[in-house]
């Protein structure tokens, strides 16, 4: 009788992280987080960059402190300084997904990642207000940024562009304009990401819905 009075708390079920991709600059993963689930952060050597890919409310445990709730729409971003977190849960009712971005040669130097604006304040966990549609921020030697491409709409010139990740928020279908052949075409579905090396690039949206994504441009 006394075994079916004091039944052991349940501890949290564990998230997945999936490796999307890996070079000398970057570790990409995915990471899905049902209720109730938590993860070591293992990347938290490096300064990581979190992207939820829909709306959802992420808990951030630190290494020293009270851990704490952190409401993220789709697309947004959150920076997360090396060694500062130690555990991401979910403790809501609802499936979290998220891109993880371990940043291998672009840490954030001190001073940096601030509460001098608006967009920084937000990334940077100094804020609980949300990021507009459209957002850029440079920081650690890299350039992040939230773009959002009606139908038939494009980037403007042709821009020279350093090494870059897209990861895509949506379905992306992407034309370059400055390309030729299989590779002229974008594809993505959501979640998935792209590694773009250095070059010019020109893309305008030839699929039939808003195409949503952000970039971390090196």
């Amino acid at each position: 009788m006394l075994s079916l009075l004091f039944v052991p708390a349940r501890e949290p079920a564990i998230g997945k992280f999936d490796l999307l991709l890996a070079n000398h600059i970057v570790e990409v993963s995915a990471l899905d987080l049902p209720p109730a689930t938590h993860v070591r952060l293992r990347q938290n050597m490096y300064d990581v960059v979190v992207i939820a890919l829909e709306d959802s409310t992420l808990t951030l445990s630190p290494a020293e402190g009270i851990r704490k709730d952190v409401q993220l729409n789709s697309g947004e971003v959150r920076v997360l300084r090396s060694f500062s977190v130690r555990e991401l849960a979910n403790n809501s009712a609802a499936k979290a997904r998220f891109v993880v971005v371990a940043l291998k040669s672009h840490g954030v130097e001190p001073g940096e990642c601030g509460c001098s604006g608006e967009v920084e304040r937000s990334i940077c966990g100094c804020s609980e207000r949300h990021l507009p549609p459209l957002w850029a921020l440079s920081i650690g030697g890299a350039t992040l940024a939230g773009s959002s491409l009606p139908p038939g709409e494009g980037f403007i010139g042709a821009n020279y562009r350093d090494d870059s990740l897209l990861v895509s928020l949506t379905r992306v279908l992407l034309q370059d304009q400055q390309a030729s052949g299989p590779d002229a075409v974008l594809t993505l579905e959501p979640g998935e990401v792209k590694w773009l090396n250095r070059g010019q690039r020109q893309f305008k949206n030839v699929g039939p819905n808003t195409a949503r994504f952000v970039t971390i441009e090196f």
